[in-house]
């Protein structure tokens, strides 16, 4: 049994615009380069600066099987499609965790504090990058704060 032409014109009007594949390249590249950039401000490892995001996604309620994807995405080992990209939209209404994670480590990336912006836009959430629960990276005398 099919839908009505008036029903299916409704759902569809009522739901907000996908996301595309622009979308999708603007945020890998802001979320790879602030990872790549802590990273190398604090001066860890790939594997280091990996523990130290999937323990702050641990923490501010990440879904378990979704940490396999990220770990990939900022690795550059996966892509990221529009349709995962709104997957994680909705299951994360509030806020975006890798952003959310990121920004609370360092929040002086530029690139990452632009995806950042927009997400928080996107999903209409108060503009607060740092989150509380999650504590500052400790720096060494060569880091320039």
């Amino acid at each position: 049994m099919s839908m009505s032409p008036h029903y299916r014109k409704k759902s569809a009007e009522s739901k907000p615009a996908l996301l595309n594949e622009k979308d999708c390249a603007f945020f890998v590249k802001g979320s790879t380069a602030g990872f790549r950039y802590i990273a190398h401000k604090y001066e860890l490892t790939p594997v280091q600066m990996w523990l130290t995001v999937e323990a702050g996604l641990k923490k501010v309620g990440m879904h378990h099987d979704d940490l396999h994807d990220v770990q990939l995405l900022v690795f550059g080992w996966k892509p990221l499609t529009a349709e995962m990209l709104e997957r994680y939209r909705w299951r994360y209404p509030d806020r975006c965790p890798l952003l959310d994670v990121l920004c609370t480590l360092d929040d002086t990336c530029e690139e990452l504090n632009r995806v950042q912006d927009w997400m928080l836009k996107l999903k209409g959430a108060k503009n607060r990058r740092r989150l509380d629960l999650l504590p500052a990276l400790a720096t060494t005398s060569s880091v320039n704060n």
